[in-house]
């Protein structure tokens, strides 16, 4: 089938501001394509980022050796750049690897325009089974809030709350609390100890607490339409709870003290997380990356811990949000059906394998160490050597899996997404705004962003 478009990317400081797919049915060909010789052809473009291009030569090598289709691999550190080329050139990828949430914004914007193609029939049933529960229900995957899946999550990262299992946990002075009540309860006894119950390293770590609270609070649909921006999410009941239970978790009866001075990225935030260190504070969010982060002033015999912020009701099920990274099918792929058995094979033993062997390469020295990749197959955390990282997945696989962010739209002049959501939490925890000033102002900033999607 002939296709008609027309595609303009206008292109300025970081950011792709526009995009537009003239008329035509957006499906890609069936047919694969060839090089001249017969040979099946899959064209793969791969951002080449922190975890490099070796790993993706690696995939590359294993689909054409499993298969017999030959992978034409680009990879490249500005591919939003180079794919703007290609677009308008007519030359267009089968498979992308360019996730949500860089400064380009390129995906959202093809997202946006109906660029990406609905890839929903890849994740049958047996698939969905192998995955992490929860991993295709979320924004990162089905970014429309319609149950479709756009975006093909291929790594993931737990986040949680973070804390020192020298204090907290079973046989230590503090338990695990599984419910805020029970939480809330563990503040009372810390705080009569002379100990907070809470620290945020900068107010924007309460990125993932709000997605999960949300999920949390509502469930899986209910956080779907707030990151589409429902005009009932933040007067429903649901959103209501969120906002006093974080107002709550952030007053002076739980807060560290000295947690809003330092909540700046100037170096600050690392005095918060020092103080669930020393035990100032028992928990904090945060991700794995802290360990690293904090290594130079964490003693040898304290061990990090990380539960899933707590259930509004002991007998649902914890949710746990998760960073992810995505891989798409351009909604024009010259070939759909091998694009979508490519992003198969992407959830594969063979992939799943090679991930975790991932290592990077000092470019000064040469010497290599290892640098695993977690897919959100189930069982996959099983080869990471033991420790708390280790421990993070084991414990997030039996959550359900929250991911997704707020849905991009038009650039609202003088309106700030950071600002109104989290940085207002800084400003209820030192009494300057009420809970329910916050509400009206997201009120208000949900129906700006409805409009402008």
């Amino acid at each position: 089938m002939k296709m008609k478009k027309i595609i303009a990317l206008l292109l300025s400081a970081a950011m792709v501001a526009s995009m537009a797919v003239g008329c035509g049915k957006k499906e890609g060909g069936d047919k694969p394509a060839d090089n001249g010789d017969n040979e099946k052809v899959l064209k793969l473009a791969a951002f080449e980022g922190g975890n490099g291009k070796v790993i993706w030569e690696k995939i590359a090598k294993a689909y054409e050796e499993e298969t017999g289709v030959k992978v034409e691999l680009q990879t490249s550190s500005q591919l939003d750049k180079d794919l703007t080329k290609s677009f308008q050139n007519g030359d267009i990828p089968d498979v992308v690897y360019y996730n949500l949430g860089q400064p380009s914004g390129f995906t959202e914007t093809m997202l946006k325009e109906g660029a990406v193609a609905d890839i929903s029939d890849v994740f049958d049933d047996e698939l969905k089974g192998k995955l992490v529960e929860g991993i295709t229900e979320g924004a990162d995957a089905a970014p429309y809030g319609d149950g479709k899946v756009y975006l093909a999550p291929f790594i993931y990262t737990p986040t949680g709350f973070w804390y020192n299992k020298a204090l907290v946990g079973e046989g230590k002075e503090y338990a695990l609390p599984t419910t805020w009540d029970e939480f809330f309860a563990l503040g009372e006894q810390a705080k009569a100890k002379g100990v907070a119950l809470f620290t945020f390293p900068t107010s924007g770590y309460f990125d993932a607490t709000v997605y999960q609270m949300l999920a949390q609070a509502g469930g899986m649909d209910f956080y779907g339409k707030a990151v589409n921006y429902d005009k009932d999410t933040w007067t429903s009941a649901e959103g209501k709870k969120v906002l006093d239970t974080i107002a709550k978790v952030v007053s002076k009866d739980y807060l560290w003290a000295d947690t809003v001075a330092n909540a700046n990225a100037d170096g600050g935030f690392k005095m918060n997380q020092q103080a669930v260190i020393d035990g100032k504070a028992l928990f904090m969010p945060n991700g794995n990356w802290v360990i690293g982060e904090m290594a130079e002033s964490t003693p040898a015999t304290m061990e990090w811990g990380m539960i899933a912020p707590p259930k509004f009701e002991g007998d649902t099920t914890n949710a746990v949000y998760t960073f992810t990274e995505q891989i798409w099918v351009p909604a024009e792929a010259p070939n759909m059906d091998e694009a979508k058995n490519f992003i198969k094979f992407m959830y594969s033993d063979t992939v799943v394998d090679l991930m975790l062997a991932n290592e990077t390469t000092n470019k000064e020295t040469g010497e290599t160490s290892p640098a695993p990749i977690v897919s959100p197959v189930k069982g996959a955390y099983e080869a990471l050597p033991e420790g708390t990282i280790k421990d993070t997945y084991v414990f997030a696989e039996n959550c359900t899996a929250v991911s997704g962010k707020w849905a991009t739209t038009q650039p609202i002049e003088g309106f700030d997404m950071n600002k109104t959501v989290y940085g207002n939490i800084e400003s209820v925890s030192l009494g300057e705004l009420t809970v329910e000033k916050w509400q009206e102002e997201l009120v208000n900033a949900w129906a700006k962003l409805a409009e402008n999607k």
